[in-house]
């Protein structure tokens, strides 16, 4: 794993208003691409975070200025089985009650 963070916020705002999200799917199977945009605290800000082998794995990359965050996630939206070292799997005919 991969993560760099740097961040400047103002500490008497605690504001949080979500402008924009959606989900795409893609053309790669499991895989699914988010996009939000958001105002917060924060006056200038970046992250970076790569993952493998964990539940949710891909790439996050984050940019805001003066409040205003623009976030992009590529990951993948199957669960990691540590146990087993892979991916889990779900058998669709079973019934979880």
């Amino acid at each position: 794993m991969i993560n760099l963070h740097f961040s400047i916020r103002n500490p008497w705002s605690n504001n949080f208003k979500n402008l924009v999200f959606k989900v795409f799917r893609t053309p790669f199977e499991n895989k699914f691409l988010e996009l939000q945009a958001y105002k917060d605290t924060s006056l200038l800000s970046f992250h970076f975070d790569w993952t493998i082998r964990q539940s949710h794995a891909g790439s996050h990359i984050e940019f805001g200025i003066l409040g205003y965050c623009l976030n992009f996630t590529f990951y993948d939206c199957r669960h990691w089985n540590g146990d087993l070292g892979r991916w889990e799997e779900h058998d669709e005919r079973k019934e979880i009650y």
